[in-house]
């Protein structure tokens, strides 16, 4: 799992697994990552970091700093976070390995090509694909057993199907056809499988998430915005699993590059870092499409009105094509959330606590969206919301959970009219 002192990496772009573009050579120097881009991308004038932090041009491009452990940041993004970091950790003390003392690039190395997106890294250190078969409800009790410092027999199984995870709830990746069969292991799916990601309960999370998330994903689609396909899964006793396509996944096989706004800006996930306005212009610059910064202005609406605060830096995205075209990901990870002591981690004008309709519009006229447009917004927005108790019921969340969140609506919903 560790790499010989001083050898460098590649990183590809893997559109097609069959023909990977080379993207990247990697290497460390002084505690920081090394990039020089390959000759396609130089070529073909790909914008794979998104921003211009590290521009296609030729020569060394160094990692500006030890945020992402010496990393550039789009190039953490392919680490895991959360519950992917627990499971590698765990995999690697198994082997005898301190994760601590690997460096960026044996981490990067043992992703190898079960990362998020299209970059894939070699040499690969991953190991063998040992998938034997799937039970969601055992999995589901051995990821709670294994967050609570346990080491369940199924540990190897949950790493194998973890693949690049992030967020901090357990989650695994199948793929589901159409007619109902599952399809398990740490590659990519077969041909007539969909990839999908099943999500886990965290301790401090409520019984009924998966439903509470189901709920949000469907008000947030009745609110207008963007969302992957998405199911629950009946468990053999209790509540579902939420369980949503993956997006960096298309129709038809291949994959999409991915960089969150964490990785593209350079701002760190587990504090608040930056606001709204930074990520209307992030998106600006980085998809150049107006119909992004409108749709991302509508999530921003979403989350207040719906108190979801868990709005940090990495639970936002964009995925660029083999064309080298950037578009704005689809929403996720929408649930109820107080956020970091009843902030939004994003703040709005420099307000986290209670954002007001004010906020919303000054925000609006920084970035030229006129009132015209906004307005209209805000309406739809709060009219889905408004309809929480429906969404609710349709997804069986608890009398309790139901309460709790409908209270917590009409709180933001008031401050909101200040």
């Amino acid at each position: 799992m560790k790499l010989p002192r001083g050898i460098a990496i590649s990183a590809a772009l893997a559109w097609q697994s069959s023909a990977p573009l080379p993207a990247a050579r990697l290497a460390m120097a002084d505690g920081l990552a090394q990039l020089e881009w390959s000759r396609e991308v130089l070529g073909a004038g790909l914008r794979v970091a998104a921003l211009d932090y590290y521009p296609t041009t030729p020569g060394l491009h160094s990692a500006r700093g030890q945020m992402f452990g010496g990393l550039h940041g789009f190039l953490a993004d392919s680490l895991p976070d959360g519950w992917g970091y627990l499971l590698m950790r765990r995999r690697l003390a198994k082997a005898g390995v301190d994760i601590a003392a690997l460096t960026p690039l044996e981490r990067l190395a043992l992703v190898g090509d079960q990362g998020r997106g299209a970059l894939v890294f070699a040499p690969s250190t991953a190991p063998a694909d040992t998938v034997e078969t799937l039970d969601l409800d055992l999995l589901a009790e051995a990821a709670l057993t294994l967050l609570a410092g346990g080491a369940p027999a199924l540990a190897d199984t949950l790493a194998n199907l973890g693949g690049g995870s992030g967020g901090a709830r357990p989650k695994v990746h199948v793929g589901f056809n159409a007619d109902g069969a599952v399809s398990v292991g740490s590659g990519e799916t077969p041909p007539g499988f969909d990839p999908w990601l099943v999500k886990f309960r965290a301790p401090e999370d409520p019984e009924d998430i998966g439903p509470i998330e189901a709920a949000y994903a469907e008000m947030a689609a009745a609110a207008g915005v963007a969302m992957s396909p998405h199911r629950l899964i009946p468990a053999r006793s209790g509540h579902p699993y939420f369980a949503t396509r993956r997006f960096d996944r298309p129709d038809g096989g291949g994959r999409l590059h991915m960089v969150s706004l964490a990785g593209a800006i350079e701002a760190p996930a587990d504090r608040p870092s930056a606001g709204y306005d930074t990520y209307l212009r992030a998106t600006r610059a980085i998809t150049r499409r107006a119909e992004d910064v409108v749709e991302a202005f509508r999530r921003m609406i979403f989350n207040v009105l719906a108190s979801n605060r868990d709005d940090h830096t990495r639970q936002h995205a964009y995925l660029m094509d083999a064309a080298g075209t950037w578009t704005l990901a689809p929403a996720y990870d929408l649930t109820h959330s107080p956020g970091p002591g009843g902030e939004h981690y994003m703040d709005i004008e420099g307000e986290g606590r209670r954002p007001t309709r004010g906020h919303v519009l000054a925000l609006a006229a920084r970035h030229g969206l006129a009132e015209r447009i906004v307005a209209p917004m805000i309406d739809e927005v709060r009219a889905a919301v408004s309809d929480w108790p429906t969404f609710a019921a349709a997804t069986e969340v608890t009398a309790a959970s139901r309460g709790r969140i409908a209270e917590a609506i009409a709180t933001v919903g008031a401050d909101f009219q200040d």
